[in-house]
């Protein structure tokens, strides 16, 4: 990473940070995954209620909710929140970040969609809404991609009313892991920690009646904050 830090010192700042992303994406990450995946598949998940898990299963079209830090923890869990025969995929942003993301996803066999709830991401946004109604299992992060941490925004609920989806809130902690000084707060478990996994389902939304059901998302995720070593230690630290 030497190469980047010199060329960040002539380089203009956008251009530096490009170029960082650059490297990260295809020197580091075809380096740290195959170790990264050996992780992952350490990680023990328990602790979800069976008939919340089901109603998960059994939903003809849902979309799964969660934080933006806890995106790797819940792709460890996919096997379990995701019905034998049904493709996850996640929406990301289309930045740096959300192309440095899509590149880890694809070393865990998951799709994506570029794509923002607003004038700029009407494509990516029809592409999800398709193919959750086609079946697939939409991963979405309620609180990104800038944040504020552990803040859902309305976008997830705009989603799932016009695809008719299930709202799958999906929440994971781990007391062992290295908490990271990033806006999202994401921790990192260590080898075979154990996860516990919160899922929580709510009805499609209504169309423009999105309160009620923002605010039983934002209680669902207060509790999981309140659960999460990740959020009750300093970042950089590791427990």
């Amino acid at each position: 990473m030497t190469c980047a830090y010199l060329c960040s010192l002539v380089l203009p700042t956008d251009a530096a940070r490009t170029f960082r992303f650059f490297l990260l994406e295809r020197c580091l990450l075809p380096v740290v995954m195959p170790a990264m995946r050996a992780l992952v598949w350490t990680w023990r998940v328990h602790g979800a209620d069976p008939v919340e898990l089901q109603r998960t299963l059994d939903a003809p079209r849902v979309i799964l909710v969660t934080f933006h830090g806890m995106l790797l923890q819940t792709l460890r869990c996919r096997h379990i929140v995701v019905a034998p025969g049904r493709r996850p995929f996640v929406m990301l942003s289309p930045s740096l970040d959300g192309r440095l993301l899509a590149a880890t996803l694809r070393h865990f066999d998951t799709d994506h969609v570029y794509g923002t709830i607003g004038s700029h991401g009407i494509a990516g946004a029809r592409e999800f809404i398709r193919r959750v109604q086609d079946g697939d299992v939409g991963i979405i992060a309620a609180d990104g991609p800038r944040g504020p941490c552990g803040v859902a925004k309305d976008g997830f609920l705009r989603l799932a009313a016009a695809a008719q989806a299930h709202v799958s809130l999906v929440t994971l902690s781990a007391r062992r892991g290295i908490s990271f000084n990033s806006w999202d707060r994401a921790r990192l478990p260590l080898p075979f920690a154990t996860l516990r996994l919160s899922v929580r389902v709510l009805p499609p939304p209504v169309e423009g009646d999105y309160e009620a059901t923002l605010a039983a998302a934002q209680r669902a995720f207060a509790d999981a904050a309140l659960r999460s070593p990740a959020r009750a230690n300093s970042p950089g630290s590791t427990t």
